[in-house]
């Protein structure tokens, strides 16, 4: 089950020309730190992927980061728990 998903949270990610486009698809995402922009995206009731926002300069909004403006992300972990 975790596989499926995992691979379909891939594929939602190389879809789409902005991380803002994978909020607006109502995927299961948390914003885990504004400022560092640590992505959780829930796999299953256990397993989450997460991903950091990755590029040079990344693109703020007053202290939050735009969304809007990120176009990369990066794997950091999969597993359970913070």
């Amino acid at each position: 089950m975790g596989s499926k998903a995992l691979r379909r949270a891939l594929a939602d990610m190389s879809a789409v020309d902005t991380v803002a486009e994978l909020f607006d698809m109502g995927l299961g995402i948390e914003n885990c730190t504004q400022g560092h922009g640590m992505l959780r995206f829930q796999l299953s009731e256990v397993l989450s992927l997460y991903c950091n926002a990755n590029q040079q300069s990344v693109p703020m909004n007053g202290e939050t980061i735009d969304w809007a403006r990120v176009t990369r992300l990066k794997v950091v972990r999969i597993g359970s728990g913070s």
